[in-house]
């Protein structure tokens, strides 16, 4: 008898599900099937998809051109990243910043910050207009007015360095304005400046302060009326007149 009861009390009924609780898993189970269908549906709606937009701020790149950066054709503006779509059109060297917003259904809105050109180089095998960096931007035909221009090959790394900070000067300066500037050089000591045909030797480095050397002394050179064979600014606190003939003439001056 006592072996029969713990038999009986070892064996145990099966548990019956409740019917409540199939019909919650059940119900669970169509609302995620509902979810996961509508995500899809969504996701490939054609009314989700980008085929509008706007373009602000640009003035060098075409709006088309923009948009072809973007990489957002026919995709759904729901799943396009606008972080990562900014940084496509930074990667162009001609886009400084941009802002991307999103307009449902399907448009996306564009405001774009260019970069201006700094100069021109001429590097023997090109022309390209290149940023305040030195990063060039593109390739030109033919020079464009009123823009410096850097006749160094940019294997000359520390001579191509200083002439863009000379430029970047130079841009600074109204009374350069309009000029016609090339920078030459393939050490940084041996940088020179040719300002409407006269050469000016400025070396190496403090550029503000020799330009204003030469801003400051310039109606008296020109008032001696005397042919110029090149100004040399490579001398600190002193400013040198060669002239063509054999003699050398001083021009003093503090600076």
């Amino acid at each position: 008898m006592k072996k029969a009861k713990k038999e009986a009390a070892a064996y145990k009924r099966p548990k019956v599900i409740n019917a409540r609780v199939i019909g919650i898993v059940i119900s669970v189970l169509a609302v995620m099937g509902f979810v996961i269908f509508m995500g899809h549906y969504t996701l490939s709606a054609e009314f989700f998809k980008v085929d509008k937009y706007g373009v602000e701020g640009n003035s060098h790149l075409k709006d088309s051109e923009i948009f072809d950066l973007m990489d957002v054709k026919g995709k759904n503006i729901l799943s396009v990243n606008t972080e990562i779509v900014a940084r496509r059109l930074e990667a162009s060297p001609w886009i400084k910043t941009s802002y991307v917003r999103k307009e449902l259904p399907s448009s996306i809105l564009v405001r774009v910050t260019e970069k201006s050109p700094a100069a021109m180089l001429n590097d023997g095998r090109a022309m390209y207009l290149i940023d305040d960096s030195g990063v060039k931007l593109d390739a030109i035909e033919k020079p464009m007015p009123g823009i410096p221009v850097i006749n160094i090959e940019e294997k000359h790394k520390r001579a191509y360095t200083e002439a863009v900070r000379l430029v970047n000067v130079i841009n600074k300066t109204g009374e350069l304005s309009g000029k016609t500037i090339e920078i030459s050089g393939m050490r940084p000591e041996d940088i020179s400046l040719t300002l409407n045909g006269l050469l000016i030797l400025m070396g190496f480095g403090d550029y503000e302060k020799k330009l204003a050397s030469y801003f400051s002394l310039k109606d008296e050179i020109a008032g001696r009326n005397i042919a110029i064979e090149y100004i040399d600014l490579r001398f600190a606190n002193r400013l040198i007149v060669k002239p063509v003939k054999k003699e050398m003439k001083w021009v003093k001056g503090a600076i």
